[in-house]
């Protein structure tokens, strides 16, 4: 008996230790945008590009074409870029209705190179993509 309240004892306590000693894990989507800022633009291109050919089935030639206008959005929004903080109200809302013409501007390029159908499956991610952004900022608060 004596020894089986030992051996229960021992048990208990390395369960306990090992539970406290376990790495914390970053949750994914702050371990995805960390991961994003150590890349560069053409690895990001990339990236986009693989992206939505697996998910459009794009040809090579599409899938290039769609690359250089990711490129192209990168380096757009890495000029676009200043310091959080310095930037007034007005100027808030002039830069937010320039992203949103090159926007405008990109889905208008985008539905140039792919075909009705792709960009029609394309439009349709955006809108669950959006669905799913917004579903996330409602359970958060």
């Amino acid at each position: 008996m004596k020894k089986l309240l030992i051996l229960l004892a021992a048990f208990s306590i390395s369960a306990a230790a090992s539970a406290q000693t376990a790495p914390v894990k970053a949750a994914r989507g702050q371990h995805q945008k960390a991961h994003n800022k150590d890349l560069t633009p053409e690895q990001r291109a990339d990236r986009a590009a693989q992206k939505l050919t697996k998910s459009l089935s794009l040809s090579a030639a599409q899938s290039q074409q769609v690359r250089q206008l990711h490129l192209a959005r990168i380096q757009q929004q890495q000029a676009r870029k200043v310091q959080p903080g310095t930037v007034a109200k007005a100027d808030r809302k002039a830069r937010h209705q320039a992203m949103k013409g090159q926007r405008t501007q990109y889905d208008a390029q985008l539905k140039q190179i792919l075909s009705a159908d792709q960009y029609t499956k394309y439009a349709q991610m955006q809108v669950d993509k959006k669905a799913k952004h917004q579903a996330k900022r409602q359970a958060k608060g």
